[in-house]
């Protein structure tokens, strides 16, 4: 969508691990299994990707997996976007272009600059935990929005 498929999956993965009772460590092969189509090595990888960012608690050894870290829960979707992406995701051009700006323009600029800001909204108000809240209540599934897709 908006970001690579590791951001997709790193996002997918929090809202699962999120979803999960509070305190049980989440193995990278149930998760990859409950996402089913993310490569468990690939997935992992990713995993440790995010607990190096200070996003998720990684713990070795027998009842060992992954938790996410305090307060993560509740951090807005667009900090944890700009922690997995990095900062120059707010800032990007929609075309790759690296000058783009309201004087310097590309042929896209205008019309994204209003969904960039919706977007950017969306993530602000949105968190992991509501995400995972949703799930939980069985408004969503995330198997089922993976198979649509």
């Amino acid at each position: 969508m908006l970001w690579s498929k590791t951001c997709d999956y790193s996002l997918q993965a929090l809202v699962y691990v999120a979803s999960q009772p509070e305190n049980i460590c989440v193995r990278s092969q149930d998760i990859a299994a409950y996402l089913f189509d993310v490569p468990s090595p690939y997935l992992s990888k990713i995993l440790m990707d995010l607990a190096g960012k200070g996003i998720l608690q990684s713990f070795k050894g027998r009842g060992g997996g992954f938790l996410l870290s305090p307060g993560i829960r509740e951090t807005q979707l667009l900090e944890i976007v700009k922690r997995i992406v990095g900062e120059p995701f707010a800032v990007g051009c929609v075309l790759g272009l690296s000058q783009c700006a309201d004087e310097t323009a590309c042929p896209a600029h205008h019309d994204w600059l209003p969904i960039k800001t919706k977007v950017l909204e969306l993530l602000g108000e949105q968190s992991i935990g509501c995400m995972a809240d949703a799930i939980r209540d069985g408004r969503y599934n995330l198997r089922s929005l993976r198979q649509a897709v």
